[in-house]
């Protein structure tokens, strides 16, 4: 458009410009405040469903329960993809609808910043949902930032009915010290980041597939876990709590693929099978991310002694982070005989640039990786 031609669009009155957009796919509509300054304020509104002032829990969770079952996208008065309820002067959630039926859950509150500690049980009924044809929304990934010890009942209840859940990631819940999953029907991916009070953590999900997670490392118990195939844990922190890594251990056995810190397996998984040392492995494990704080030689030393464990690796990603937890365990090799990866294809170094490291890892690899294999090494 010539910048000199009149702008006809933001000309027109709020009301018509908010009827336009409703008839816009979200992928088309969510462009229309780059079409004009004043289009920027009317995105802003057209989103917007409501206000629910002081709000009790049962309010609020029939104004969510409301907002999700009574969403149609194809007519204009109730295709709105934004609610904000307010609990009270210093509590609200944001819930957002958004495409592939992904729904976006934001509390934000301006209370202290210690947070009141609370245990949280999530369940989803085994039923199979209603019909749904033209109205409603079938929520498939929920994501939840910082639900607190005010907000979480409101969430459980929800999320009751959420019988397709297939995808659920919980992040910055400050006070969340117990959590339990139950989820017999489609949930696959679970991801929880960055709720450092966490303690226990309980699931029943016999379809789960994926398990990410970042923080402190809790106590982990799952029911039915023969086809969890990835495992992600981001701990580098190290550990805040004694741990009992026996079930952890037969969960994470099957992984196809696997990323973990260094101290994990030195002060958790080489302790619980040094008894059995030459006879387990992590047999179907492809892919390996291997989280250091340096390439010291003792540091791969215990890489060398994981791998020894891993007869069908194919790729293996280093990362180095140098404010990564190490342990001070002292690992001695257990191996009288060296065992060969045949199947290692990639190896990926990422946030070391020092040529000694790069070096004394090629040669540590030698006693694993027969010298004619072929292998992509990257730095």
């Amino acid at each position: 458009m010539d910048e000199h031609e009149p702008d006809n669009l933001s000309s027109l009155p709020l009301e018509l410009l908010l009827y336009i957009i409703s008839f816009l796919p979200f992928e088309s509509a969510r462009l229309i405040p780059f079409v004009s300054t004043r289009c920027r304020s009317v995105w802003s509104q057209a989103l917007v469903f409501a206000h629910i002032h002081n709000g009790s829990i049962e309010d609020v969770s029939h104004a969510l329960s409301s907002f999700i079952h009574n969403f149609n996208e194809h007519d204009p008065s109730k295709n709105t993809r934004k609610m904000e309820l307010h609990f009270d002067k210093s509590t609200f959630v944001s819930t957002i609808i958004a495409p592939h039926n992904v729904m976006h859950m934001n509390f934000f509150s301006n209370g202290s910043k210690n947070e009141k500690s609370y245990c949280w049980r999530i369940e989803i009924k085994d039923q199979i949902p209603r019909r749904v044809e033209r109205s409603g929304f079938l929520v498939k990934t929920l994501c939840l930032d910082s639900v607190d010890s005010l907000t979480h009942e409101v969430v459980s209840s929800m999320v009751l009915d959420c019988s397709l859940l297939e995808n659920l990631k919980i992040c910055g819940c400050k006070g969340l010290t117990s959590l339990t999953i139950d989820s017999p029907t489609k949930l696959v991916h679970l991801s929880i980041l960055d709720c450092p009070k966490m303690r226990y953590l309980d699931i029943r999900s016999p379809k789960l597939k994926t398990l990410h997670y970042q923080g402190f490392l809790p106590s982990i118990k799952i029911h039915e876990h023969f086809n969890l195939t990835n495992a992600i844990f981001n701990v580098r922190q190290g550990p805040r709590y004694a741990l009992d890594i026996g079930p952890l251990l037969l969960i994470i056995k099957n992984s196809q693929s696997l990323a973990l810190c260094r101290w994990m397996f030195e002060e958790l998984i080489k302790p619980s099978i040094s008894s059995s040392w030459t006879s387990f492995q992590f047999y179907k494990l492809h892919e390996l991310r291997w989280i250091d704080n340096s390439m010291k030689q003792e540091n791969i030393n215990s890489l060398i002694s994981f791998l020894k464990l891993c007869p069908s690796i194919e790729r293996i990603f280093i990362t180095m982070d140098l404010n990564t937890y190490s342990s001070k365990e002292d690992i001695i090799d257990l191996f009288k005989h060296a065992r060969t990866l045949k199947n290692l294809k990639l190896l990926k170094l990422e946030g070391s640039k020092r040529e000694d490291d790069k070096n004394q890892l090629i040669v540590a690899l030698q006693e694993i990786v027969n010298i004619d294999q072929p292998l992509l090494i990257l730095f």
